[in-house]
């Protein structure tokens, strides 16, 4: 019995189910590593729901069958990969790209906050609260919902409860609008795809010193170094820990270990070495850990989330559903249409910071596996920040 619950079995099921899934072609659209997410899903509502019935013992109380140090484990070694595989370009995009991210970043959280402010005030206004939780859950943020759960009160009370329905719901819908969102933008650009990108680096204008500096350290790459890794990664967690006091009202914001750890890495990546710590990688190794963290990553969301939100979308029906599957969708449409018409930034970054602007990682993720690049994770690198204190900002004002 204990056997079907075993954590490292369900990932394993996971992932070769997701990987059979990927691989299935619509319209010259396919899934790839995002099917793994799907197959979570599908996964955790039928073998909780028997677990609840046959053997109660071997369910957790908070539902989720994979225990939360592997998920971050698996999140921090996903981002700390794709982060020094972007990093030898984060210079050359903020200086080039630096204030659009900014405004994508601002247009996106904006979007959202405003259509979570209608749904409260004249649609379900006796769900408030919950909707406060379907904001955050549907731009996949954590510290959001941190910061959610901080402003309603003490632990335990009802308002917190309602912000973790709402979270729980939407987190879902949040994910699964961002990775539909990058299939579509590679579908149309998929013919193209090439020259586009081509087309793009030479937009940015790089000077001839830049390029030969690029041209250097592409050359110069050394083998994979576990303690340079390791130390990014500790630098990361310190760093994501690190809470800034920003006055009554906004209360305190921190990076968080995601945030942290990605801002140590394009940082460190960018310096190249710091004392006996080589960060200059061979991308073909970082590319082995991105992929199998990654893989880990999305199978351990759908396990310990699926059953959650099929489980109270049955109890509260499809309201909150509704509004979290909303609030993501206008949130990336206005990105898009003002990164792509008014910011006019190159697809490659424009994706990478729909992303960003939206804290999603499985939307990263779907990124870099449809455009099979790593630089759109520079626009989401450069997004990111921003993103997040904005919606701690907004989180804050839809609450009081």
């Amino acid at each position: 019995m204990e056997i079907v619950a075993n954590p490292f079995l369900l990932i394993g099921i996971c992932v070769l189910a997701g990987h059979l899934m990927g691989q299935i072609e619509v319209k010259e659209v396919k899934l790839g590593s995002s099917a793994v997410l799907f197959a979570g899903i599908l996964i955790s509502y039928p073998l909780i729901s028997y677990l609840k019935i046959a053997a109660v013992q071997l369910v957790p109380e908070n539902g989720q069958l994979i225990p939360g140090s592997l998920f971050h484990l698996s999140l921090m070694i996903f981002i700390a990969s794709v982060g020094l595989m972007a990093a030898k370009h984060i210079r050359l995009v903020i200086r080039q790209y630096g204030y659009q991210f900014l405004l994508l970043a601002l247009a996106i959280t904006t979007a959202g906050a405003s259509a979570s402010y209608f749904f409260m005030n004249f649609m379900y206004p006796t769900l408030r609260t919950a909707i406060l939780g379907t904001y955050v859950g549907a731009l996949t943020s954590s510290p959001g919902l941190a910061t959610a759960l901080e402003i309603t009160g003490v632990e335990g009370g009802g308002e917190q409860s309602m912000v973790g329905l709402g979270y729980s719901i939407a987190y879902i819908p949040g994910i699964m609008a961002a990775v539909i969102f990058v299939q579509l933008i590679y579908r149309n650009h998929k013919r193209s795809r090439k020259n586009d990108i081509n087309q793009e680096r030479t937009e940015a204008k790089m000077s001839k010193e830049e390029s030969e500096s690029i041209e250097k350290g592409q050359r110069a790459e050394g083998c994979f170094c576990i303690a340079s890794f390791s130390f990014v990664c500790v630098t990361g967690i310190i760093l994501g820990n690190i809470s800034f006091y920003m006055g009554s009202f906004l209360g305190t914001f921190s990076l968080g270990t995601t945030g942290g750890v990605l801002i140590s890495a394009l940082l460190l990546g960018d310096k190249k070495k710091l004392g006996p710590f080589i960060f200059l990688m061979e991308d073909s190794q970082l590319g082995v850990l991105r992929d199998t963290s990654l893989n880990l990553f999305l199978a351990i969301v759908g396990l310990n989330y699926g059953y959650q939100a099929l489980h109270m979308l049955k109890e509260v029906g499809v309201s909150l559903l509704w509004v979290g599957t909303m609030t993501a969708v206008v949130s990336i449409l206005v990105g898009y249409l003002v990164g792509k018409h008014l910011l006019k930034l190159p697809t490659v970054y424009l994706v990478g910071g729909i992303c960003g602007g939206m804290t999603s990682t499985p939307g990263l993720a779907a990124s870099i596996d449809a455009f099979e690049s790593d630089e759109v994770t520079v626009g989401y690198g450069a997004a990111y920040p921003f993103a997040l204190l904005l919606m701690i900002l907004y989180t804050n004002i839809l609450y009081r």
